[in-house]
């Protein structure tokens, strides 16, 4: 385990002293290794891509396959990348368009949840937040279990202001006082760990197994929820805009937020859908198991 750790140590300090040019030679290089020589999850992507555009025709999921590819790589050089990156460098690349819109809860102390997908580059997101946000920045997450490995990310992804805490923990931090309004971040589009409790819609012709943990929360402590809509401007480069779901979470039907989000977020994949995560599972609970 400390092996792998020092191995991607050593990688995020040559990443480090590479000019974001050369970054992009060397994403594409990937690219071209993952896809053509490893075929890394190639059958996952083109069952997910088949299976959420039926209508589409073979010559452009063949596209869509590649730049799929191409925005996979581009995240994954741009994550390494991150672990180094200067604030102002971050917030130059990373620009959150409309931060105004938390204002008036800040200003009332009011905690906010805010969600967000695998969609473009979430992983600068951590960090740029509390460098943009009046909100402190809590952030879930599921831990790695080379421990090294978790806790140099997290440290890393901790250094401009954000907290990061494993999903264990959830249930502690909207309990505990803070010094400041918190935003509870939750990466809410990954499949659910237990099928217990969760919500069942379709979502991108499938039928599929949605977390209810946003809804739950913001219903039981009445706080309001929005959706982090994150969009590459250019390689390197993202605006995230803050669209409000619902700022009366009480007064919401059973699982209305969890569609809300649900179906946000799928309108967001179709205008773009080379930039969400197909090579993740999603779809690999059904509804008889």
């Amino acid at each position: 385990m400390k092996a792998v750790y020092y191995f991607f140590v050593f990688f995020v300090k040559i990443f480090r002293f590479i000019p974001f040019g050369l970054l992009y030679l060397f994403s594409d290089i990937l690219r071209f290794f993952i896809l053509y020589i490893l075929s890394y999850r190639h059958a996952v992507v083109k069952r997910n891509l088949s299976n959420s555009f039926p209508e589409m025709k073979e010559k452009e999921k063949k596209k869509l396959l590649r730049l799929f590819y191409k925005n996979l790589c581009d995240i994954l050089v741009e994550g390494i990348k991150g672990f180094t990156m200067e604030a102002e460098e971050l917030k130059e690349r990373y620009r959150f368009v409309n931060p105004e819109i938390l204002l008036p809860f800040f200003e009332k102390g009011r905690n906010v949840v805010a969600t967000g997908a695998h969609y473009a580059n979430w992983e600068w997101g951590i960090m740029a937040a509390p460098l943009q946000l009046k909100h402190e920045n809590i952030a879930f997450y599921t831990s790695l279990t080379n421990k090294y490995m978790d806790e140099y990310m997290r440290k890393s992804r901790e250094r401009f202001g954000s907290e990061l805490l494993p999903s264990q923990k959830v249930r502690r931090a909207f309990t505990e006082k803070h010094k400041k309004p918190v935003s509870f971040f939750f990466g809410a589009d990954q499949v659910p760990a237990n099928l217990k409790g969760v919500h069942w819609m379709e979502f991108l012709h499938q039928d599929t197994a949605c977390m209810k943990g946003p809804e739950f929360f913001s219903r039981v402590y009445d706080l309001p929820v929005f959706y982090f809509d994150v969009q590459r401007v250019k390689r390197g480069y993202y605006t995230v805009k803050i669209h409000l779901l619902t700022d009366t979470p009480k007064h919401t039907a059973d699982n209305e937020i969890t569609e809300r989000y649900m179906l946000f977020l799928e309108d967001i994949i179709k205008k773009k859908p080379e930039d969400y995560l197909w090579s993740h599972r999603r779809w690999k609970r059904n509804r008889k198991a």
